[in-house]
């Protein structure tokens, strides 16, 4: 565990400044508020570091919790609010047989947000 600890942490200095109070990282996932990030801070813990809030803001973006306004006025009629449903409800096409890898699904999230964002920018009629 310390050693992937130590090989993150080295990849994360490659892009940010750890001691520079505006130089920090989003977690941006899918679930990644209830879940997510108080894994990967207790991790940060485990490894002897308290100082996660150096690398990442407090707040992060979890995309399922955008995907609940932009999808509001049809929730009701979804089975489940789970990555696979709601990127299929968003138009985009899954390949059942690639989900839970971790890049099909940063695929996915990327690709709900994207949506998401692209309809946040369009200017109102």
């Amino acid at each position: 565990m310390q050693e992937v600890y130590q090989l993150f942490v080295t990849m994360l200095a490659k892009y940010v400044d750890k001691y520079d109070k505006t130089d920090k990282f989003f977690l941006i996932g899918y679930n990644n508020a209830a879940f997510d990030n108080a894994f990967l801070r207790a991790w940060f813990v485990q490894n002897g570091d308290s100082y996660f809030g150096s690398w990442f803001w407090a707040n992060g973006i979890d995309v399922m919790v955008m995907a609940t306004e932009y999808l509001l006025d049809r929730r009701q009629k979804m089975i489940d609010f789970k990555l696979k449903t709601v990127a299929l409800e968003m138009g985009i096409p899954v390949d059942e047989g690639r989900l839970h890898d971790a890049s099909y699904d940063i695929y996915l999230t990327w690709s709900i947000y994207h949506i998401i964002n692209h309809y946040r920018k369009k200017p109102a009629a």
